[in-house]
């Protein structure tokens, strides 16, 4: 699969183009997130998420399913439409899906 434009051009990936990418993602998502994580954080890679849940009346629960609905509607946005991002690419917007999903699942870890 092919993303031009925003169009998706089908073409079937053999199971191994997808345990390649797979493979590329999941290292994207390690680099991404651990990189972000010194920016937004402490030693306590949640702190952000547990910050802002808590200014906003929430938990970082909340906040972090707040965070994943924008990137979903974000990317509604970007693919149905033929205009090319100023900022973040569609691939940007999986990426960062990805880890926030990882993020929730360390959130809600956490609390058990």
């Amino acid at each position: 699969m092919e993303i031009t434009r925003h169009k998706i051009k089908q073409r079937d990936m053999t199971k191994k183009e997808q345990m390649a990418h797979f493979g590329y993602m999941t290292g994207e998502m390690r680099k991404t997130l651990f990189s972000k994580g010194d920016d937004y954080a402490n030693e306590d890679r949640l702190s952000n998420f547990k910050l802002a849940g808590s200014i906003a009346g929430g938990d970082a629960r909340t906040n972090c399913l707040n965070l994943i609905a924008t990137k979903v509607a974000r990317l509604g946005v970007l693919i149905n439409t033929d205009k090319e991002p100023n900022n973040e690419s569609i691939e940007d917007s999986v990426l960062d899906l990805a880890n926030y999903a990882v993020l929730l699942s360390m959130i809600i870890n956490e609390n058990k």
